[in-house]
């Protein structure tokens, strides 16, 4: 059994289907079993300055522990951990999400995609290809029909931007081998058709 806990790959959907699950079932024990583990994300993975958007200490940060002490097991975020922004706007915890969305978006221009691996200590890329990963276009949706801010439109045309200049092939939008160097995989996962793609028409729709 691994001891690792966080919010990304391998861990990620628990947290989001436990609370989708209340909300299309309203089955109670499912809330009060999300609720409880996200005050000890809080608690434990949580990392910066108490407040989101405001005061002073680091951007606040989600990261990966050790479960049985709660201590810092590595100083790497992935691209699955993006989507949790999403996860806290149906909480209702909005400031939260804008402050973690951030730090993704930030990785995002600073390469025209995301690495799979992002080394927060180092602040470089540690697993560095990007399989056109839906994550991040879907908080951005879940943000903007949130709180209407047309900064997360923009945010959405900054992607589709990026994957048309980066992946576009003449048959069809490749993966990233390298974000650094943008060379290609040959190979485009089922995922970036059924959920990249529809959460950036879901954003970019609202622009016209």
């Amino acid at each position: 059994m691994g001891q690792q806990s966080g919010v990304g790959a391998g861990l990620d959907s628990f947290y989001e289907y436990l609370l989708k699950s209340f909300i299309m079932f309203g089955e109670e024990r499912d809330l009060q079993l999300f609720n409880e583990a996200y005050e000890n994300l809080k608690k434990f993975n949580r990392r910066g300055r108490p407040e989101c958007n405001s005061g002073v200490g680091e951007t606040p940060m989600y990261v990966n522990v050790r479960m049985e002490d709660g201590k810092t097991i590595n100083s790497w975020i992935d691209s699955l951990q993006a989507a949790f922004s999403g996860v806290q706007v149906l909480k209702g915890d909005i400031d939260e999400a804008i402050c973690n969305h951030a730090i993704y978006y930030a990785i995002w221009r600073k390469y025209g995609a995301l690495p799979e691996r992002y080394n927060w200590h180092l602040k470089k890329p540690e697993v560095f290809f990007y399989p056109l990963r839906p994550e991040l276009a879907e908080s951005t949706y879940f943000l903007y029909q949130a709180t209407k801010n047309p900064f997360y439109l923009r945010v959405g045309s900054e992607i589709l931007q990026s994957i048309e200049k980066h992946s576009r092939t003449n048959c069809g939008y490749a993966t990233l081998h390298n974000v650094v160097d943008k060379t290609h995989e040959d190979r485009m996962e089922s995922f970036f058709l059924s959920e990249t793609c529809k959460y950036l028409f879901l954003v970019i729709y609202y622009q016209y």
